[in-house]
């Protein structure tokens, strides 16, 4: 037998250990017209693994199990003259045999499973059902795939497509198969260990669930509800949202590039771009590339040379030679070309290029102006983003003096080399700034705006480095004038943060340009100043404070009072120190003594809401803030100062709206390991405690959190998470594809979960008491039927080969095999020096570094002589290969019975079944046949130990010719 061969075998038998799939029962060994093909030899030598002692299908009686073996026979239900004699097997039908070889039930059934625990699965008209020892049937044949039953007294079946785990009975139990599940593997022992694969899901945010076919496979979202997927060739296609092909799989890819609105489609003899609601666009161009160019085109190879500039959306604009496209220089989104000494220019949202001028080189650009200069390096024009051309007699006479430009919220600023402002252009290429704001910023600090607003001011001027002249501080407006007064010192935004480290106010992300508010500083006070630089009506104050929430701080003459945006002022009680929150709120201090307690203020109503109790508020957002009472009692208010979550945490983070993450408390390892849970808005626990917790969000709104042993899919509306353990996630649109791990476990007699699932198989329950092997990250550990662990092993791979006493660890010192051998408290019994099998009734297997093989004693001695090939023993006998034939040794290491056969199965119930090539017999114990089955006027013959015909009756009438 060839090492290849063996390790086939071995997989095979792995496989089968952990109990047959469905997908594996739909298709029963196909008959044969001989009992074992040539070509199989060395694949059969080992069907009796000692470490799981499983056999293949194999031979014209197949093994024993529970006292029967299935036979393929003449049909008990056809005329033996209706039986055709050519050997094809047709008119033949499955039946069973008994220990002695009698024929216990007709052969009447189109295909059979073995008989397990009682019961054998039967295949009658097409459906699957289940017969026991006597025939009759035990669960009506209705099920499309069925697996074999085990000892807790449970079978995986398939009804309409639906998976189903059912009792003895025929009756549906548990809940642990759904739509969603792949495969199933039921294995032997109690509780029945089971594994399940799954497919992959699609889940919108809506709640709808979709799984994965053969014929096609999801791969990304695309636009609001199309889907780029594959069909079962490989070929790529957009589906919409009823899974319907919208573009037909055609291409080889589809891919979607970075900020782009269009999707790229290489199909054979050219590439196409595919919009967000699926409209191929560019097919029949024959484009041999296409590729982005900036944000705002794509550039496509023609197929008799050249290029085509497309727009962003990939209507063409224009055609280039191979010099114009080699020449092309992208300027912020502006393309620059030249043809010939002519320079031309594409704009973003023009359909045809600018004529630029000859000699002109593009200099520099902020943004999307660029800035061009002539062969002297003077200024020559600019460009702006919409495509004016400021150039000869349209260009300002202060043009060619431009020694700076700079960009300022979409404006561009121009200056000298002696820092005169010329002005500011916008994108229509037109000066901004009156006469009046021109002269009033020379000399001028000019600042940016803490707030870029549509319609709000430009900038804010203050006094010139230098500090000579008459400038002022000021407001340059956005219609180009300035706001200004000779009193005015300093002018100070009141809105927006003023640094990166400031507090987020969420009031901004609404604010409207005639909402800001600024401060003038004088020698008298601060005036308030609205939107366009007007002061307000509210006296001087000694100090204005920044606008949270819709609110300032303000104080005059030894009193703190709040305002609103209109100058309406609200009266404080005599407090220390006093923070607007919220909206109508402020947080406040009563006194300056150390640790003195925050409390809530509504200062609308003029009433506090929550006593001074708290060591900590933080601003409110969405009407929650975190809170707490002191070391390790962290948790979440309202703005009447009631806890959402209890003070019981070490910190709490707000992640949006509708969920917090919370630290916990009383921790005792590394900070940065401490567990954290998700907390929603109502203070409902989402997760539990896990460490390295975070949170992220899906384009359709739903939440993931995820540590670094579980996963949990949080509703966008945060109302509930679904444990999804170790699956992964792929957001697309506003769906999530959900690709789940395969999970291990093991059920009850009823089907539910008696030890939880988790990524790593255990071995079957076996032995009395029943143990099970686990290894996971915790290490090797036998475990009892309720998942607790009763031993842990040492370090290393174990496994527990079926029926073997003892645990068996395989390693290497060396370059030479050793094997350990524990039993199950984890106590060492016996190390060999080689590489050993499980042990079955007192003896083990060992390979020699030649490759045959000789049994061992549990003292680790050599016993008995040296085989090719050596089985597990059984009833006393081991299946022993010489010479590439089959025997069987006995305990002395003696054959018992003589090597002349292709197949042979381990003895069971002092009975094994036995092939050549022409013939499958069934053995005792001595080697003396009780029956045989083989081919006999070209149909299949079964015949007693006398050597009678017990199957057919009678021969079809040709053969009695």
């Amino acid at each position: 037998m060839t090492s290849r061969a063996f390790h086939a075998t071995r997989i095979a038998c792995a496989v089968a250990a952990l109990g047959v799939s469905l997908s594996a029962h739909a298709q029963y060994r196909q008959a044969r017209n001989t009992c074992v093909d040539a070509s199989e030899v060395s694949a059969m030598a080992m069907v009796d693994h000692r470490d799981d002692n499983r056999n293949a299908a194999l031979g014209c009686i197949r093994p024993l199990s529970d006292n029967r073996a299935a036979v393929l026979l003449p049909s008990a239900l056809e005329e033996i003259d209706r039986v055709p004699t050519d050997e094809s097997l047709r008119r033949h039908a499955w039946g069973f045999l008994d220990s002695n070889g009698k024929l216990a039930i007709n052969p009447q059934f189109e295909a059979v499973g073995d008989f397990h625990h009682g019961l054998a699965a039967v295949r009658w008209k097409g459906k699957w059902g289940y017969i026991d020892a006597k025939g009759k049937m035990a669960v009506p044949p209705r099920y499309d795939s069925v697996s074999d039953f085990v000892e807790a007294g449970l079978a995986v079946v398939t009804l309409d497509g639906s998976r189903q785990l059912i009792d003895r009975g025929g009756r549906a139990v548990g809940d642990v198969l759904d739509a969603s599940v792949q495969t199933v593997e039921l294995g032997e022992g109690k509780p029945a260990q089971i594994s399940i694969s799954y497919r992959e899901e699609y889940r919108s945010n809506s709640g709808e669930r979709r799984y994965a076919t053969d014929d096609i496979r999801i791969l990304s979202g695309y636009g609001a509800d199309l889907f780029i997927a594959a069909d079962a060739h490989g070929m790529y296609g957009l589906l919409d949202s009823d899974w319907n092909w919208r573009v037909k799989p055609q291409y080889s890819d589809i891919s979607r590039p970075s900020k782009s609105a269009l999707a790229l489609a290489v199909g054979d003899n050219e590439v196409a771009l595919i919009d967000a609601s699926g409209n191929v666009i560019g097919q029949g161009k024959g484009y041999q590339r296409l590729i982005r160019v900036g944000q705002a085109f794509w550039s496509g190879q023609l197929p008799r040379g050249g290029y085509a500039l497309l727009d962003a959306a990939g209507q063409p604009l224009g055609n280039f030679t191979d010099a114009e496209a080699q020449s092309t220089v992208l300027h912020g989104n502006t393309l620059v070309y030249a043809t010939g000494d002519t320079l031309k220019a594409y704009v973003p949202g023009r359909a045809e290029a600018l004529t630029l001028g000859t000699g002109l080189t593009a200099a520099e650009n902020e943004g999307d102006y660029v800035l061009f200069r002539d062969g002297a390096q003077r200024v020559a024009g600019i460009l702006t983003p919409k495509g004016a051309w400021l150039h000869g007699d349209t260009a300002p006479s202060w043009l060619a003096n431009v020694d700076r430009i700079v960009l300022r919220q979409g404006k561009l600023w121009l200056s000298g080399n002696d820092g005169e402002l010329f002005n500011a252009l916008d994108a229509d290429g037109r000066e901004i700034l009156q006469a009046d704001a021109l002269a009033a910023a020379q000399g001028s600090q000019l600042r940016d705006m803490p707030l870029d607003l549509p319609g709000g001011p430009l900038g804010l001027l203050g006094q010139g480095y230098c500090q000579c002249g008459d400038s002022n501080a000021g407001l340059l407006l956005a219609d180009g004038s300035v706001a200004t007064d000779k009193t005015w010192t300093e002018i100070v935004p009141l809105d927006g943060p003023k640094d990166e480290y400031a507090a987020r106010d969420d009031s901004t992300d609404t604010l409207t340009a005639d909402q800001l508010r600024f401060a003038a500083q004088t020698e008298d006070g601060m005036q308030l100043l609205d939107a366009h630089g007007k002061p307000m009506d509210l006296p001087l104050q000694q100090h204005i404070g920044d606008f949270r929430h819709g609110y300032a701080l303000i104080y005059a003459k030894g009193e703190a009072r709040i305002i609103d945006r209109a100058g309406k002022s609200y009266a404080l009680p005599d407090y220390f120190e006093t923070e607007v929150v919220a909206p109508g709120l402020v947080r406040y201090l009563k006194t300056a003594a150390e640790g003195d307690p925050w409390g809530l203020y509504d200062f609308i109503a003029g009433k506090e809401v929550a006593a001074p109790a708290f060591q900590f508020i933080d601003v409110f957002q969405d009407g929650q803030a975190v809170a707490s009472l002191g070391a390790d009692k962290v948790g979440v208010i309202d703005q009447q100062g009631k806890w959402i979550v209890p003070p019981a945490h070490h910190g709490a983070k707000r992640v949006s709206d509708k969920l917090w993450l919370v630290s916990q408390a009383a921790w005792k390892g590394d900070d940065y390991q401490r567990p954290q849970a998700v907390i929603n808005a109502s203070g409902h626990a989402l997760t539990t405690f896990q460490s390295g917790m975070d949170v992220s969000r899906a384009d359709d709104g739903a939440y993931l959190a995820y540590s670094q042993k579980q996963r949990w899919m949080i509703s966008p509306d945060a109302s509930d998470a679904l444990d999804m353990k170790d699956a992964g996630y792929t957001p697309m649109g506003s769906w999530m594809a959900i690709r789940r791990a395969n999970r291990h476990g093991y059920l009850d007699s009823a089907g539910r979960w008696q030890i939880a699932p988790g990524p790593v198989a255990g071995t079957p329950f076996q032995g009395k008491p029943a143990r099970a092997l686990l290894s996971d990250d915790d290490g090797a550990r036998l475990i009892d039927e309720h998942g607790k662990t009763v031993a842990s092993l040492p370090a290393g791979e174990w496994s527990w080969p079926a029926g073997s006493p003892w645990l068996v660890r395989r390693d290497q010192q060396q370059g030479k095999h050793i094997t350990h051998y524990v039993d199950l408290t984890g106590k060492t019994r016996m190390t060999l020096a080689g590489f050993g099998s499980g042990f079955s009734e007192g003896r083990a297997v060992m390979t020699l570094p030649n490759g045959t093989e000789r049994a061992v004693n549990d003292k680790a001695v050599a016993d008995g002589p040296v085989f090719d090939y050596l089985g597990a023993r059984h009833d006393g006998l081991a299946v022993a290969r010489v010479g590439g034939l089959l025997g069987y040794a006995d305990g002395q290491g003696k054959l018992a019975i003589a090597p002349v056969y292709l197949y042979a199965t381990p003895f069971s119930g002092q009975r094994a079944v036995v092939s050549t090539r022409d013939m499958s017999m069934i053995l005792d114990n001595q080697g003396a046949m009780v029956a045989r089955v083989g081919m006999e006027c070209g149909i299949r013959t079964l015949y007693g130990a006398y050597n009678q015909r017990l199957w057919p009756l009678s021969m079809p009438q040709r053969c009695r010719q």
